[in-house]
């Protein structure tokens, strides 16, 4: 439900900003921010835990590492952070990225989908952010598929909505009206219909909307196209010229609510890359499976299940995108 996938236009668009040139200390500045590989997120937890003391590391002197640019996947994770320690991913996408050919291929996963998380069995496959964090959430999407995912990118709600704020809003036909309260979480949605320009919360409530107070619920896929669309109008607004002027503004949203394990020098060549990238480059592709009941935490729960098949299906369109002389035209099943 949340507005993460504009992690994918956060992908490109902080590249945009490296290239750019502007306030170069204070890209620096975020790009360390931002950078937090996975690899060493559980281990120096581990080590805590056991009250140990962390090995001495030998000072190497570092060299100039050389980027490449291979065609690689993504995972983008939308999290739900309200003050917890731990948190849930809201929304999953996975980017399969060509920079050759500047091809993305995006799948949203529905946070029901039944998942085998690792240490933990059979589960929703959002649990595994509460579990395990991005590590975890990355190794149930390698195991599910059978690819590799080399990279991850994680947004807050805060930074989304402080991000479209900046961007001066997107403009969006709302095909419904949205209206949706809970005071247990302070949810409050209330979106009337028809095409109007929507500022950082109301495009965070219209990612998320899915349970109504008036009329009938959304489905996880009416949200999961709410998402794509809104990933699109944030491609195509922050790469626009007018977005480098509130240039230095956004690079301390995307310091502060972004983390990702992509390095300046990999961000500064694919903004290179992708300096004149539109969302017409990007082909969605839908997760295909089964609403069913199955026992899970002691309950009869709904859960979404994909088949073997499937799978190989998707990963037939991964595998088609990254293949440097082998284009996308069409994902849609």
């Amino acid at each position: 439900m949340k507005r993460v996938i504009l992690l994918a236009i956060l992908f490109f668009f902080v590249g945009t900003i490296g290239v750019a040139g502007y306030g170069y200390l204070k890209y620096k500045d975020m790009t360390e921010q931002w950078y937090v590989p996975l690899e060493n997120e559980q281990p120096e937890e581990a080590v805590k835990e056991k009250g140990e003391e962390k090995p001495e590391r030998k000072e190497q002197k570092k060299e100039p590492e050389k980027v490449e640019l291979s065609p690689f996947n993504v995972m983008l994770l939308g999290v739900d952070t309200r003050g917890e320690k731990k948190s849930r991913s809201d929304t999953i996408m996975l980017a399969a990225v060509n920079p050759m050919l500047q091809k993305v291929s995006l799948l949203s996963i529905p946070r029901d989908t039944v998942a085998r998380i690792p240490g933990y069995g059979k589960d929703k496959f959002n649990h595994a952010m509460f579990y395990g964090g991005p590590s975890l959430v990355k190794k149930t999407m390698e195991e599910f598929f059978d690819i590799e995912v080399e990279h991850y990118i994680t947004l807050d709600f805060e930074g989304f909505t402080k991000l479209v704020d900046e961007l001066g809003g997107i403009e969006v036909d709302v095909k419904r009206r949205m209206k949706y309260y809970d005071p247990t979480d302070g949810t409050n949605i209330d979106i009337r219909a028809g095409l109007q320009e929507l500022n950082g919360k109301e495009a965070l409530d219209y990612a998320r909307f899915r349970k109504s107070d008036i009329g009938s619920d959304a489905s996880d896929f009416d949200r999961m196209d709410r998402q794509q669309e809104v990933v699109r109008k944030l491609v195509d607004k922050a790469t626009s010229f007018s977005s480098v002027l509130r240039i230095f503004h956004i690079m301390e949203i995307i310091g502060d609510n972004v983390k990702m394990d992509f390095r300046e020098e990999e961000v500064r060549k694919l903004a290179m890359l992708f300096r004149n990238f539109s969302s017409s480059s990007i082909a969605t592709i839908e997760l295909q499976g089964t609403n069913e009941r199955m026992p899970m935490h002691g309950y009869n729960m709904w859960v979404y299940t994909v088949n073997n098949e499937e799978k190989k299906r998707i990963q037939g369109i991964i595998q088609d995108t990254l293949e440097v002389n082998s284009p996308i035209e069409n994902a849609a099943p």
